[in-house]
């Protein structure tokens, strides 16, 4: 029995990643409703990538109306556990003040910690010009404010 249960807990990644890859395959074919449905239940079971690609859905409206307000839901979820690509975009949407308040400071933290978190440097670089533009938009105190919570963050479990 205790094989039978250790050989379960040890398939269950394998197959988590083949249910991940077989909602990649959906969204590469535009199935997005299939996708979105199978990320969505992923999402449910703390993928963080997979909560990552429900917002992405939202903001880009891949099977869905778009809509930054349920995209930045999502993104944050996902931003809170360490998400580059998420910090991103809650930095792109903070940015603007599409689906969130505009809000340079927090644009700045968030994009701040996808640089930190991205997977390579040509993310990072990318990232990093877009802070580069928006410091140019911002006054000493809010920079140094970004900053401060950007390096006080901690994720969330």
């Amino acid at each position: 029995m205790k094989k039978l249960l250790l050989l379960a807990m040890l398939c269950l990644p394998v197959l988590t990643y083949a249910e991940y890859q077989d909602a990649v395959q959906a969204y590469a074919n535009g199935r997005y409703d299939e996708a979105l449905t199978e990320f969505k239940r992923l999402a449910a079971e703390g993928d963080v990538k997979a909560t990552y690609f429900v917002g992405f859905f939202y903001h880009n409206g891949f099977g869905v109306p778009r809509d930054n307000t349920e995209a930045a839901k999502w993104f944050l979820k996902a931003a809170e556990k360490n998400d580059a690509q998420s910090q991103y975009y809650l930095g792109l949407l903070s940015t603007k003040g599409d689906g969130v308040q505009k809000d340079p400071v927090a644009a700045y933290m968030w994009y701040s910690l996808s640089v930190r978190n991205s997977a390579n440097e040509r993310d990072a670089a990318y990232t990093q010009r877009e802070i580069n533009k928006l410091e140019k938009k911002m006054t000493p105190e809010q920079i140094a404010k970004a900053k401060e919570m950007a390096k006080s963050w901690k994720p969330h479990s």
